[in-house]
């Protein structure tokens, strides 16, 4: 039976049922059958055609149809079951955008409603985007070399001036890369970091290896391409000679990026003042003016400047190219990156539009969500799950069987941290929201001209941090929940809250401890393995372990890193984890808590034959334990592009079939055969 095209006509039935007022017990009792059917096609539709491979490959049997109704070749980008989550919210902020104004929308809202509105309208109108902001907003003496201005004359061009405008009004690197951080040895303090921009190819093998001549032939097709729809009107021969010059430029600014592309910040930063930085490159690249050009300030700060050799090397380029090459460039440059706002063909409108505005507006959205979508059952099953999972984990901590090879000082110590560790939803505060957008004003039917004004807006701010203490802000804002090191809490994002993605009443609690659970617990160990050790109770950097269980962990841990070896490549592909044993000691431990969080719950609820059969779904013959293991492994489902070079992290696959094939409860479950691939004859075990 195909499923995959079942699936959309359930889930809109289940929605539409589900969201109509229920009163009546039979119209309850219709209704939950209806969700229940749906989720059932939903995780059928995800497996694969093998129900007999489940002990020998369970990430294929929970999830071989993925790649088929998800492929990653489309998206040109790696795909997977949680990112979904993403996408819900995307889908659903784009219909409350598309709502008309209300007498309750704040000034915020309507800021973003006129973003988002304005961009379905305009953002594809590229004669807009070249006249009313590339040719008019940015001083080019007359606009593009030899196109409005024959006459041009090279003498008068300032490379230096124009490029440092363009990043004070729009945020573009060009030539100069230049950020606003914060201090990595000094995180009270913001520091400047300038030296190479993200060039388009990315790292200098891309721009110099042969190998790689058919990457940078497509590249300058591209460019070509790119110029023909702004300038139709311009010769074939003028197209490559742009895009020939923009393709040699890179290659020579890529002579300045490290041979060593995995390098860190820190292995290839050097700590130098501005005048430091003069003295070293002269008038060719006067790093004093630019910085003045940009903060109208004179600046006597110490700078961190990355890569080493970039800006020595760009003197070259500078003093070797000639001003019309660089004019090109500059203008091409600036024009890609407002061609960035334009719609791909391949993707909806307003899912192209919505998700620019939560790019430019991330806070503000969420929060226009939250007090759209705000649901509070949602919270509370939260809070309940996690009340299990601690449980759990306590009772772990405080028998001695389980986690004998912790010291008893130790256990006690991790009891204090635990019961420290809290959930934190993420939230917003609304005034000081409104507040930050103070003087931007957008237009309902302008796109173009509002994006100049968001990316000033943006600029302004991000510039002006240097002079402000690190805040919250300042963190990477993760899409699911996340656990914090020096706050000991787990933040909750809002886009996380969404109803029947994860669970719903009508839904076997199976599948909430082995999604929900094992999410929550793979957080709350993070605070209890080799760096979450280092942290105590209070967020503190005060390494609480003693000798005897750090011993002891590294021991078992070993048999981890001994078990996971040989996961140095997949599909042809390397395998560079730098965070392998976290993310292993957190997989395994996680399932296993999660699982017994599920089975004590269904200890204590009624065990009476209605309540059993809650836990089972129609459509699956599968039992309530066999569920919880699908329920986990279709978490991760995902799908790579081939263009893939190597996995930053482990593969799925790998990960899911590892940690099952320690855990003999998933064994019995699936009443696996002691010759199976998934039933590791020495199972390792931490938490």
């Amino acid at each position: 039976m195909e499923y995959s095209g079942m699936l959309p006509l359930l889930l809109l039935a289940a929605f539409s049922v589900a969201g109509a007022a229920v009163t009546h017990p039979f119209a309850t009792n219709y209704t939950n059958d209806i969700l229940r059917l749906a989720k059932a096609a939903h995780i059928k539709a995800y497996m694969g055609e093998d129900p007999d491979r489940a002990c020998d490959n369970f990430y294929d049997f929970a999830c071989g149809n993925w790649p088929r109704l998800h492929p990653a070749r489309i998206h040109n980008h790696k795909t997977n079951y949680l990112e979904e989550l993403q996408e819900l919210y995307i889908r659903k902020s784009a219909d409350m955008l598309k709502s008309s104004a209300r007498s309750a929308d704040s000034s915020a809202d309507r800021i973003l409603k006129n973003f988002f509105n304005s961009c379905c309208l305009q953002a594809n109108d590229t004669r807009s985007a070249l006249t009313t902001v590339l040719l008019e907003a940015t001083d080019f003496r007359g606009g593009w070399p030899e196109i409005r201005v024959p006459s041009w004359y090279q003498y008068e061009y300032d490379w230096l001036k124009v490029v440092a405008t363009l990043k004070r009004q729009l945020g573009v690197d060009i030539f100069i890369g230049l950020d606003v951080i914060v201090d990595y040895k000094e995180e009270h303090m913001h520091r400047i970091k300038l030296g190479a921009p993200a060039l388009p190819l990315g790292q200098r093998r891309h721009y110099l290896d042969g190998r790689y001549q058919g990457t940078r032939d497509l590249y300058r097709r591209s460019i070509q391409q790119k110029l023909m729809l702004y300038f139709p009107e311009q010769s074939k021969q003028w197209l490559k000679e742009v895009s020939e010059q923009v393709l040699g430029i890179e290659e020579q600014l890529a002579q300045g990026l490290p041979h060593n592309a995995a390098l860190t910040l820190e292995q290839t930063t050097r700590q130098r003042t501005a005048a430091d930085m003069k003295s070293a490159y002269g008038s060719y690249v006067d790093i004093s003016r630019y910085l003045q050009l940009i903060f109208s300030d004179t600046l006597y700060v110490d700078i961190y400047e990355t890569p080493e050799d970039y800006l020595s090397n760009l003197v070259d380029v500078i003093r070797g190219t000639p001003k019309l090459h660089l004019a090109n460039y500059t203008i091409w440059r600036t024009l890609d990156f407002l061609d960035a706002a334009r719609i791909p063909q391949s993707v909806q409108p307003d899912i192209w539009c919505i998700k620019l505005t939560q790019r430019h507006f991330p806070q503000q959205l969420e929060s226009l969500f939250h007090r759209n979508y705000n649901n509070m059952q949602m919270i509370n099953e939260l809070q309940s799950t996690w009340t299990d999972i601690k449980r759990v984990f306590r009772e772990d901590l405080q028998a001695s069987e389980r986690l004998h090879w912790l010291s008893q000082e130790t256990r006690q110590k991790a009891i204090s941290k635990l019961e420290s560790l809290q959930l934190q939803f993420r939230s917003h505060d609304d005034q000081q929201l409104i507040r930050k957008l103070h003087g931007l004003q957008l237009q309902a039917k302008q796109f173009y001209p509002n994006l100049l004004a968001v990316l000033q807006w943006e600029t302004q701010r991000r510039l002006a941090k240097l002079m402000q203490d690190p805040v919250a802000e300042d963190r990477v804002l993760h899409k699911l929940p996340h656990y914090e090191l020096k706050s000991n809490k787990i933040q909750v994002p809002i886009t996380f809250l969404q109803a029947r993605f994860f669970w719903d009443p009508a839904y076997p609690n199976a599948l909430k401890y082995g999604t929900l659970g094992v999410l929550l617990a793979r957080q709350m160990l993070h605070g209890f393995d080799g760096e979450g050790r280092r942290y105590d109770a209070h967020g503190y950097q005060n390494n609480w372990w003693d000798y005897t269980s750090e011993s002891s962990y590294a021991r078992r841990s070993q048999c981890f890193q001994e078990q996971y070896a040989i996961f140095v490549q997949y599909r042809e592909k390397p395998v560079q984890d730098k965070q392998l044993l976290r993310r292993i000691v957190a997989d395994n431990g996680a399932l296993d808590i999660a699982y017994r969080a599920y089975t004590k719950w269904l200890k204590n609820s009624a065990e009476t034959m209605a309540s059993y059969q809650r836990e089972r779904l129609p459509l699956l013959d599968y039992s309530n334990l066999q569920l919880f293991y699908l329920a986990y492994a279709q978490l991760y489902c995902s799908d790579y592009p081939e263009t893939l070079e190597r996995y930053e992290e482990l593969p799925e696959q790998l990960r899911i079939n590892a940690a099952l094939s320690n855990s003999q409860q998933f064994t019995n479950a699936y009443s696996c055969s002691s010759g199976s691939a998934l039933n590791a004859r020495f199972k390792c075990t931490l938490y």
